[in-house]
Parts: C-alpha cells; structure tokens; sequence
C-alpha cells in the first residue's frame, strides 16, 4: 500500500474521528447506553462548554463512510492474488484475532467496572463467541461494544467479494448494474414480501445499504489500474451513490436519511480529492502511526474508554484530563495489539491463504496488480 499513502492516512483519521465521536458525543448524549455496555450507573455527568467544539456530527458517520470506501478500494488487489478461499483465510486472520483480543480487553475492563460499582456481570459465553466471531447479528444478540457492526459488513462484503468476484474484479458495467438493480429492487419490495424469502430480512438490507457504498470504492480501483477511464468512474460513483441513495432512504434506516447520509456524500468528496491528488502525498510520522494503530485502535477504544472516562471523573479529575489520560491509553494499547497480535497473525494469514491454489485464471483480461 506505500503507493496509495492517502488511503491509508485517510485510515488513521478515520479511526480517530470515530473516537472523537464516542468521547466527546456519545459519552455524554447517550449515557445510559453508556452505562448499559460497561455495567455502571447513569451519573448524569454534563459536558463543559468547549466539548461542545469537539462534538461534531460529521465526525462518526463520515470516519465510517472513509473506512468503508478504502476496504472497497483495496479488497480487489486482495482478491487478484489468491483463490476465493485463499483471501477468506487471509481476511479472517486479518480480522477476527485482533478483534477478539480487543473485545476481550473491553471485557476485563467491563468486568473491573461491574465490580467496581457493585453492579452484576451479565456477559455470557454465548454472548462474548457471539460478537467475537461478528455473528451476533445474525444470531439476534446485541453488540457488546456498538462498534463492530462495521465489522460484521466487512466480513459479508469479504464473502460476496469472495463468492462473486467477477464483481469486483471485472470491469464490466453490465455487472455493476445488475449488482445495484438487484439491491434496489430487492429493498424496494413489499417488506411482507422481501421477509418471505430473506431470513432476517431487516438486518440483510440494512447491511446491504452500507455494501452497496462499499462498491464504490472498488471503482476507484479500476480506474488506478487502467481498467476504466476517469470519466467512467465519475459516471459509475455517481450512480452507486444515487442507488446508495434510494437503498438508504427506502430500507430500515430511512428514518436517518438525509441527515446521516449527507455525511456518506462527503465522504466520497474526500476521498476522491484525496485520490485525484494521491501523488503529493508523503510519509507524515504521526498520520502513519496512527494509521498503523487504527484497527486496533478502534476495536477497543469503546468499551475500554467508556469505563475509564467514568472511573477517572468519579475520581475528581475533569473531564479534560480524563479524555486526554484516556485517549493516550487506548491509542498505548492499540499500539501493544498493532505489534503482539495484529502484525504476526496477518503474516500468518497470508501465509496460510498463500499455500491454497492461486485463483484460476477464468476472468480474460484480468491481470494482477501488487497491493
């Protein structure tokens, strides 16, 4: 990836912006939730004045929408270099351990917080293999950390690259429209309808809403390999996000349309200024240490931050010192998961997809491009 410097960049930002979010924001607007996920009661704590400058709207939905478009922008250069097996074995490693290991941290200090305040730990097994695993969705069990419903699409657009990689690896328009005709027409349908034939039915097109952006992405990879003329990628973003567009405000989140999804729209702004000027970016130490760090970084920042922030403001410090005690913290240990999980089990997944037969060469015209 040192040739797409801004995508990954764009990463570490994103990643920080999603903390801001939940620091500053959700923190504060949605403390009983809060209190729900790390087992302590509701404190009514109150927001100074100048966190209101650090709680922007934007920050949450747009972090997400950066993160969805890179995946979409660089799971083809994936997929060109194994066998569908191959890269599922590759991106599971890439995923799963390090999430799991976070998820078990956000847990010990779930359970240090239950304990602290007197409160029961009601986590079970079942509930922990669950989320760990990005199933609990499909399972109808609730996220222990409301951040990894990002990655739980991951994983299913990671499947549909796998299962139709004609998809993403071709750049046959005739695809891509029977791809977005498909999504639309299939959200578009009678809900009585849709949940005939659709095991659950609303997580599927809820989930569907946010796989139709990432293809967006997977157009930007087209046009920087040579498949598709600058003009045919503004052409097909265009229509992706007109679609995106209806699949949103006709799904089970129309409720949140426009309001959220104006911050998707800038989103892909950015990004493509950023990919019309990728040349001039260049190494910047603190931007790509933090990309480094943004997976795990936003695995564990959730429940972990949650339980400090309070435990630290109960002790008297202000919210000021809290944060920024807290944020050192999280970013401390992304960094400690970056290098004891993250970076050996993603060699190893590569390593083991690599020993499984390369991709056949069935797609004419295809040839593969280094990530």
């Amino acid at each position: 990836m040192n040739k797409f410097i801004f995508a990954n960049q764009l990463r570490g930002i994103a990643a920080l912006l999603v903390v801001m979010t939940h620091y500053f924001g959700t923190f504060f607007a949605e403390q009983q939730l809060v209190g729900t996920k790390t087992m302590s009661p509701d404190l009514g704590f109150r927001p100074a004045t100048w966190v209101r400058a650090f709680e922007l709207p934007y920050q949450g939905p747009f972090g997400v929408a950066i993160f969805f478009l890179i995946s979409g922008f660089v799971i083809p250069f994936s997929l060109r270099k194994a066998s569908s097996a191959g890269f599922l074995v590759h991106r599971a490693f890439r995923v799963l351990p390090t999430y799991i290991g976070c998820l078990a941290f956000g847990m010990l200090a779930v359970y240090l917080s239950a304990t602290y305040w007197q409160q029961p730990f009601t986590i079970t097994w079942r509930d922990f293999l669950a989320n760990a695993f990005l199933v609990h969705n499909v399972l109808g069990l609730p996220t222990l950390d409301s951040v990894n419903w990002t990655l739980a699409i991951e994983m299913k657009f990671y499947l549909l690259a796998a299962l139709v990689p004609v998809l993403f690896l071709r750049a046959n328009a005739l695809w891509l429209a029977l791809f977005l005709a498909g999504a639309l027409a299939l959200t578009a349908s009678p809900p009585w309808l849709v949940a005939r034939f659709v095991p659950a039915h609303v997580q599927v097109l809820m989930e569907l809403n946010y796989i139709v952006f990432m293809v967006t992405g997977t157009q930007f990879h087209h046009h920087v390999t040579g498949r598709i003329t600058t003009r045919q990628l503004w052409l097909r973003v265009l229509a992706i996000v007109a679609v995106f567009s209806g699949t949103w405000s006709l799904g089970p989140q129309q409720g949140q349309f426009p309001a959220v999804t104006v911050f998707y729209y800038c989103a892909v702004v950015v990004f493509g200024v950023c990919y019309a000027l990728r040349e001039r970016f260049r190494p910047v130490r603190v931007l790509d240490f933090l990309a480094d760090v943004s997976y795990p970084l936003y695995c564990l920042h959730s429940l972990f931050g949650y339980c400090a922030l309070k435990w630290l403001m109960v002790q008297g410090l202000p919210f000021g010192a809290a944060v920024l005690l807290t944020l050192a913290s999280a970013i401390g240990l992304a960094w400690l998961v970056h290098r004891t999980i993250e970076v050996p089990t993603n060699r190893l997944g590569k390593r083991l997809g690599d020993r499984l037969p390369p991709r056949a060469r069935v797609l004419a015209g295809v040839s593969t491009v280094a990530e």
